[in-house]
């Protein structure tokens, strides 16, 4: 990220968090609508977040590796 106008890099920081924190509240509450109308679909959308939380750990443990094997080898 660059500077903006000569802000310091925390304010856009803390805007991307505040975000990130809005959105989770949001969805926090479409789930609790969800599992109280629909509980076959919450299900589901359990399943869902299992699997995609799985394939970011195998993605970040795969790039993980990548990256410490192509850097040199200290002496």
């Amino acid at each position: 990220m660059s500077k903006v106008a000569g802000q310091p890099p925390t304010n856009t920081l803390s805007r991307v968090v505040d975000l990130l924190v809005e959105h989770r509240i949001k969805l926090d509450a479409l789930e609790r609508v969800l599992k109280e109308t629909n509980p076959l679909a919450h299900e589901l959308y359990l399943g869902t977040i299992k699997n995609l939380r799985a394939q970011r750990a195998a993605e970040v443990n795969r790039v993980l590796t990548q990256t410490l094997e192509s850097q040199p080898a200290e002496s």
